[in-house]
């Protein structure tokens, strides 16, 4: 081989180590570019919940109206603030129609009871389950806490039902759970719809139907926001936290 051959092909070398160092240091820049997104997302959402956390007080709100994942005294608040009434049955079997069923009480009144039957209010995929005794990972907290609801995957926007027939108790945009609405049903049952991107399909005082469109799924819970969109549900039997999909039918 000449020289001048030779000379071409150590140049050929340094050019091909050049290209190769170049590809290795724009893939480093690409994941150092990913982890400091991150990394920033999960700051500025810890900045927002410490923010609401200095500003907000318990006095602040009406335990009625917000979200029982917050933690167990709401649960107590709720429950001080239900009038005293006898506690009632609920029938639920496989048909579609709702009837009211006529039980006597221990006074020797007649009262109501309603069977329900409550749906899935939005097919998804569910992200994260309900768990009130074994503590799950948050990502927006990043501690261990309880999950009283269920998370179900969702784009933006997308339409999101009332599980049953019932009455809007409450909207309001809830400063850790975002956008909130919660419909009262017959049984002393609650369903309770957060992190929405809208609710202006309906009212206060509405009386809605199973399968209304109530609102869409967004991303406004500041305890989620690290999340990908979804709609947190929750379901409370007498004031109490309980498991939707015991009842889902």
């Amino acid at each position: 081989m000449s020289k001048g051959k030779r000379y071409e092909r150590i140049l050929l070398s340094k050019k091909e180590k050049m290209y190769i160092t170049g590809v290795i240091l724009f893939i480093g820049l690409l994941i150092l570019i990913m982890v400091l997104s991150g990394y920033n997302s999960k700051k500025q959402a810890k900045s927002m919940i410490a923010k609401i956390n200095e500003n907000t007080t318990e006095e602040s709100f009406d335990a009625a109206l917000v979200s029982t994942t917050e933690d167990k005294s709401i649960n107590e608040i709720i429950e001080e603030k239900k009038e005293e009434e006898l506690t009632p049955k609920i029938a639920i079997n496989t048909s579609n129609i709702s009837q009211e069923l006529v039980e006597t009480s221990n006074n020797g009144q007649e009262e109501k009871i309603i069977e329900l039957h409550f749906a899935v209010p939005l097919e998804g995929e569910i992200m994260k389950d309900y768990s009130d005794s074994n503590l799950v990972f948050s990502n927006t907290l990043q501690e261990w806490t309880v999950h009283l609801g269920i998370d179900i995957k969702a784009e933006k926007a997308t339409p999101v039902l009332a599980s049953e027939a019932g009455v809007v108790e409450s909207i309001k945009n809830d400063p850790r759970y975002g956008i909130t609405v919660t419909i009262e049903h017959a049984n002393g049952f609650k369903t309770i719809y957060s992190n929405l991107q809208t609710a202006e399909f309906i009212s206060e005082g509405e009386k809605v139907e199973k399968g209304k469109v109530i609102g869409s799924v967004g991303n406004s819970a500041a305890f989620e926001i690290v999340d990908e969109p979804h709609l947190h549900f929750e379901m409370t039997k007498d004031g109490e936290s309980v498991n939707p999909s015991q009842y889902w039918e």
